[in-house]
């Protein structure tokens, strides 16, 4: 309900009360009504009402710990306050009367009670408003609970959706390491080389499943040693046209990495670049120093090669490293005429 609808629905309220009271007054009673005096009693009365509702009520209730006797006190002092205001303003709007009614003990019992009655319909008043709080409080604790209900029913959904797809992409790997297993049970008696490739091929492989986790780090020489199966695999492609330089300088044994960025880097460069060029022969260095490691490969370019700044793989090393390093790297692409070289450095 706007403020508007609720300014008027009290006005129309507060007006049906005042003609009930007076036509009561000048009707039933028989007693006359002056307007000024009429008009001066409900103004203090309804100013008694709202705050005692708003701000005794609320104060006691909402601000302090002893919400029933400071309520008490409070409406003490308030009743004591109206009473010495009303005994003011019927002084000022009846001065004739100051030496003959007022202070009388009727006239302080008429008030006094007019006062609580006023503060009990506000207690009444207040009361509703408490309580269509507390609903309204209620109702969005239990909606917020219904929610977090859904949600966590939801996430369970999808953690069983994803806990079975992962069981079940399982059949795939341990289907394939079985496989090449049996292959290379089966080459090797005839092929040592090709033998040696599977198995190389299957420890690949098997790293490559086991470090999918981009929020955690592997062992540099791990990844290393990957590399060196992959070039062993290259090697059987390309027999004795293959001429690649690995550089190693620094203690490489604490240093550790996001999995399969140094071997992206590699195989592209393996895949999209010229390792057949005697006299130029493809590039990796590694060098570790204090804080940092940095990581660099150089080879000559294809005439049809695929690999650019902006290709697919580039990419998705350049979000990975951001994701988990932040500023404290920097990637490198640099494409010549000839040449494609990439240096990644990351701080420690």
């Amino acid at each position: 309900m706007s403020i508007k609808n609720i300014f008027l629905m009290h006005f129309l309220v507060w007006a049906i009360f005042i003609v009930y009271e007076v036509t009561l007054i000048r009707v039933a009673l028989g007693l006359p009504t002056q307007m000024v005096p009429t008009i001066v009693f409900y103004i203090i009365n309804i100013a008694l009402f709202y705050s005692n509702a708003h701000l005794v009520f609320d104060f006691a209730f909402f601000k302090l710990k002893s919400h029933y006797t400071a309520a008490i006190v409070l409406i003490v002092v308030e009743l004591l306050l109206y009473f010495l205001l009303k005994c003011g303003l019927d002084r000022l709007i009846s001065p004739s009367s100051q030496g003959r009614e007022l202070l009388t003990r009727r006239y302080i019992l008429v008030n006094l009670w007019r006062g609580i009655y006023f503060i009990g319909l506000s207690a009444v008043y207040w009361s509703m408003r408490y309580n269509k709080k507390l609903r309204e409080r209620n109702y969005m604790v239990e909606k917020e609970q219904l929610i977090a209900r859904s949600n966590n029913l939801e996430l369970s959904n999808r953690l069983i959706t994803v806990e079975n797809a992962y069981l079940q992409n399982q059949i795939s790997p341990h289907l394939l390491f079985n496989s090449l297993n049996f292959i290379y049970n089966t080459v090797y008696l005839t092929s040592e080389k090709a033998g040696n490739g599977i198995m190389r091929l299957s420890d690949l492989m098997r790293y490559s499943l086991r470090t999918v986790d981009d929020t955690k780090e592997v062992m540099v020489t791990e990844e290393l040693k990957q590399i060196q199966n992959l070039t062993e695999l290259c090697k059987l492609r390309f027999g004795d046209d293959f001429y690649l330089k690995i550089t190693k300088k620094g203690t490489l044994k604490e240093i550790k990495i996001i999995p399969m960025v140094l071997i992206t880097l590699v195989e592209n460069m393996m895949k999209h670049g010229d390792v057949g060029d005697r006299l130029h022969p493809a590039r990796i260095s590694v060098v570790s120093s204090e804080n940092r490691f940095q990581f660099s490969t150089s080879n000559r370019k294809r005439n049809h090669a695929l690999l650019t700044k902006n290709g697919l793989g580039i990419v998705n090393i350049r979000k990975r490293l951001a994701n988990f390093y932040h500023e404290n790297y920097t990637l490198e692409i640099v494409e010549e005429i000839d040449l494609f070289k990439t240096n990644l450095i990351i701080m420690r």
